[in-house]
């Protein structure tokens, strides 16, 4: 015998031995108070499900009604003793316990679909539709069988009378179309192919424990996630500083940045999907219990494209504006108060352009004469573009808008949200005294 067949049967002896194990409460494969593994059906339908994100979809690809898919995700959860997935009424959605499975879950069921295509099954049946009609059991007595040399030894080592292995073992190899079992002087054995299928499942039941207890010391990730609604018309130079600074004292932290109308943006702060708003502050009706926190008052200024021969006067007068055009957004927005404070006495010249694209308005001004009016922090924004220069002329409105940031009542800040606010609060210190 070569030094690598000891080997080999030893770890045979060792698959078998953990089969064996995976129905005794002792087999330290518990999982959430269960002892048993899952089969390799129940895999399938996990994995499909996570697939398709969704029960229906899943059960027609798998040729089963929805109720017996739901129930065999249903018994499998409860076996693990963890929740696999999310239900809502969009979907079916991995949980974080779920999408560690499924990456183990995806090796074994290719694991099991390799062995099975090398098998030389006379059956044309695709490999994972064999897969999925393998049992526990039958894999189990297939393991010991090869481990053990033997019907009748393999019986003994897994506690079961030798009619119920060799029914077990039968079915099996009536399923999959494949000379399994041979007889021997001392009774029925495995054959070659049979013997490395044997192998192949013993791997793939180390994987399945390796699963369990993968699960079984499964701790959710902490997600160092900071989530804020910032208005269309962003303070976006306040935003990059303080996610540049977050970024420097978390390297592990995300900052998800969502973009909305004030009314869109409150709403998702009443719901919990954003942790806190930036932006201009409205006021919100008591009812709602949400929290103003002031950062800075907004100022105004006119900008015209770098190269407009205004931009280089040493001062601009309100009657030289009134003879340029203008891109402005529309009526009742700050930006646009702050345009008719600059042209308080008499009438403003028409607005050629409304739009609240900041791109927009860069590519109109970069590309013409006409003016608009910008706030003080997109300024600071625009200068690292070069395109845009505020004009020297004086914008009268001393009681501006305050920027600021809105969250909900009684909500607590963690460690990293505390830390980008503090970060938000130094910069909005920089730009007020700028």
């Amino acid at each position: 015998m070569s030094r690598a067949a000891p080997r080999l049967a030893a770890t045979a002896t060792t698959a078998a031995t953990a089969a064996a194990a995976s129905v005794d409460a002792s087999s330290g494969t518990r999982v959430g108070g269960a002892a048993r593994m899952p089969s390799i059906w129940q895999l399938r339908v996990f994995e499909t499900i996570a697939r398709h994100e969704n029960v229906t979809q899943a059960s027609q690809e798998l040729l089963r009604s929805q109720p017996a898919t739901t129930a065999c995700i249903a018994s499998l959860e409860t076996l693990l003793g963890i929740a696999l997935f999310e239900r809502s009424t969009t979907g079916t959605y991995l949980t974080p316990a779920g999408v560690a499975a499924l990456v183990r879950t995806r090796k074994i069921l290719h694991a099991v679909e390799s062995a099975l295509g090398e098998l030389g099954s006379t059956r044309s049946v695709a490999p994972p539709v064999l897969a999925g009609g393998i049992t526990r059991t039958q894999m189990r007595c297939l393991i010991a069988i090869e481990a053990c040399g033997s019907f009748r030894a393999a019986a003994r080592l897994l506690g079961i009378t030798e009619a119920s292995l060799q029914r077990a073992a039968r079915t099996l190899e009536q399923n999959l179309g494949a000379p399994l079992y041979r007889h021997t002087a001392l009774g029925v054995a495995t054959t070659d192919v049979g013997k490395t299928f044997a192998q192949r499942l013993g791997a793939v039941s180390e994987q399945i424990v390796a699963l369990l207890d993968t699960l079984r010391h499964y701790e959710p990730p902490k997600d160092r996630c900071v989530t804020l609604g910032v208005l269309l018309l962003d303070p976006t130079i306040l935003i990059v500083n303080a996610i540049r600074e977050l970024g420097q004292a978390f390297p592990d932290a995300r900052v998800v940045v969502i973009n909305g109308t004030y009314d869109a943006l409150l709403s998702k702060l009443l719901r919990g999907d954003i942790d806190f708003m930036l932006g201009l502050l409205k006021q919100p009706d008591a009812a709602f219990d949400f929290v103003e926190t002031p950062l800075y008052r907004e100022r105004y200024c006119v900008v015209a494209s770098r190269e407009h021969s205004l931009a280089r006067a040493p001062h601009v007068s309100v009657e030289t504006l009134r003879r340029y055009q203008w891109v402005l957004p529309p009526k009742g927005s700050p930006r646009r108060e702050a345009y008719e404070h600059v042209f308080s006495e008499g009438l403003p010249p028409a607005a050629s352009i409304e739009t609240y694209s900041l791109s927009t308005i860069r590519i109109v001004l970069t590309d013409s004469d006409m003016l608009t009016v910008l706030s003080w922090t997109e300024v600071l924004s625009e200068r690292r573009f070069g395109l845009l220069a505020p004009l020297q002329v004086d914008v009268p409105w001393e009681n501006g808008p305050v920027v600021g940031i809105t969250s909900r009542h009684g909500w607590q800040a963690n460690e990293l949200q505390t830390a980008f606010i503090e970060n938000l609060q130094r910069n909005a210190a920089a730009i007020n005294a700028s």
